[in-house]
C-alpha cells in the first residue's frame, strides 16, 4: 500500500476518565455500521490498514492505537494495562464518539481484548470476530505464566517479553532488526534446521546474530509501511508495549466475577499456520461462545491480515454485511 492512500485518513484522540490519551483513525460514512478494530503485539492501529482500506466505502471503521502503543499513552505501571482498564478505553472512545455498540474486532491480543469487551460490556456489543486468537474464558484459579508455559510451550517467548525492563531495552535496540525479523510469512522464516524460535529471535534483536531473518525484508510489506512501524516504535519505545504479558495476575483478580460464556454473535477466523495461536486452540469454544461461526484460513501465518488480505476482507464483508441485515430486520429505521 503507498503511503498516499493510509495518510490521508483522519487521526484524532480522545481523552480517558483516567486522563490518559488513546489515539485512533476514524474512517468511513458516520451512519455507517460502527466496527472498532483491536491490535496485538508488536503492531498499531496500521496492522488493519488492508481493511480498512476494504471496508470503510461501506462501514465505520474507529481504528486505536492500544494504550501503550503507538501514539497512545503510555503509563509507566503495570496494573494500567490489564484487560479491564484497555476495555475501559474503547469505551471510552465509544461514549467519545457517541456510539451506543458497535461490532468489534480484534487480532492476537486485540482479539483477547474484543473477548473480554464482551464480557465486561456486553450492552455495547454488537458482535465479536476475533482473527487469530481463541476465546480463552476467565478462570478460576490462577495459572501462573510458568505453568501456562508448561501447557502451552510455543509461549516461552512470552516469559523473555513480561520481563519488560529488559525486553524493552533488547527491542528497542533495533525495531528494524525486530520487524524484519517478525513481520514474514511462515515460507521465509528458512529451513527447519536453521530456523530460530520466537524467543531467540525477540533475545537476539540487540546482539550481532547474522541471520537472514534480521535483514531480509518479507515480501509481506513495504519499505515504506516497515518504515511506518520503525518510526512509531522509535518514538514510543517497546517496555509500554510488553505491559500485557505481565498483567495475568492482574487479570485473573479482575475477571473473577465475570461470566465465561460469550452470548454475542460471533465470528472465529484461524490461520492454518500461525505456529503460535494454533487454530486447534480453538477447538470446544462453542460450549462457551454458542452464537459462534468459524473459519479457517488454510496458507496464512499470523500475520494473515496481510498474508492473505483478499480472504480476509471477504469473510469479515460478507459477515458484517449479515450482521448489518440482521439489524435492518429487527429495526427497519436503522440507518447503517
Amino acid at each position: 500500500m503507498e503511503p498516499s492512500e493510509w495518510e490521508r485518513w483522519p487521526h484524532a484522540f480522545v481523552q480517558t476518565p483516567e486522563g490518559l490519551r488513546v489515539h485512533f483513525v476514524d474512517v468511513g460514512p458516520k451512519d455507517g455500521l460502527p466496527v472498532v478494530m483491536v491490535h496485538g503485539w508488536p503492531d498499531l492501529w496500521f496492522g488493519w490498514r488492508h481493511q480498512i482500506q476494504a471496508l470503510s466505502p461501506k462501514y465505520r471503521l474507529i481504528v486505536p492505537d492500544v494504550r501503550g502503543f503507538g501514539q497512545s499513552s503510555t503509563p509507566p505501571n503495570t496494573e494500567a494495562y490489564g484487560a479491564k482498564n484497555i476495555c475501559n478505553d474503547l469505551v471510552a472512545l465509544l461514549n467519545e464518539l457517541k456510539i451506543d455498540k458497535a461490532v468489534f474486532i480484534g487480532h492476537d491480543w486485540g482479539g483477547r481484548h474484543i473477548w473480554r469487551f464482551g464480557l465486561y460490556y456486553p450492552e455495547r456489543v454488537i458482535a465479536l470476530c476475533a482473527v487469530c486468537t481463541p476465546y480463552d474464558p476467565p478462570r478460576k484459579t490462577y495459572l501462573s505464566l510458568e505453568k501456562v508455559v508448561e501447557m502451552v510451550p510455543q509461549f516461552k517467548y512470552q516469559q523473555f517479553l513480561a520481563n519488560t525492563a529488559v525486553s524493552g531495552k533488547v527491542l528497542d535496540a533495533s525495531p528494524r532488526r525486530l520487524f524484519t525479523a517478525m513481520f514474514r510469512k511462515p515460507s521465509e522464516m528458512g529451513p527447519r534446521e536453521t530456523r530460530m524460535s520466537l524467543r531467540k529471535t525477540l533475545m537476539a534483536v540487540d546482539s550481532d546474530v547474522d541471520h537472514p531473518v534480521f535483514t531480509q525484508r518479507s515480501t509481506l510489506l513495504s519499505e515504506a509501511e516497515l518504515e511506518y512501524y520503525i518510526q512509531q516504535y522509535s518514538s514510543s519505545k517497546f517496555a509500554s508495549t510488553c505491559q500485557t504479558y505481565a498483567t495475568g495476575k492482574i487479570d485473573f483478580e479482575n475477571e473473577l466475577q465475570l461470566p465465561r460464556v460469550v452470548k454475542h454473535r460471533a465470528l472465529f477466523i484461524g490461520a492454518a499456520k500461525d505456529a503460535v495461536l494454533k487454530p486447534e486452540m480453538a477447538r470446544g469454544m462453542a460450549k462457551v461462545v454458542p452464537n459462534l461461526e468459524t473459519r479457517v484460513i488454510q496458507d496464512a501465518g499470523h500475520w494473515v491480515l496481510w498474508e492473505q488480505k483478499e480472504e480476509v476482507n471477504a469473510i469479515l464483508s460478507e459477515w458484517l454485511a449479515k450482521i448489518a441485515a440482521s439489524i435492518q430486520d429487527s429495526n427497519p429505521s436503522a440507518k447503517l
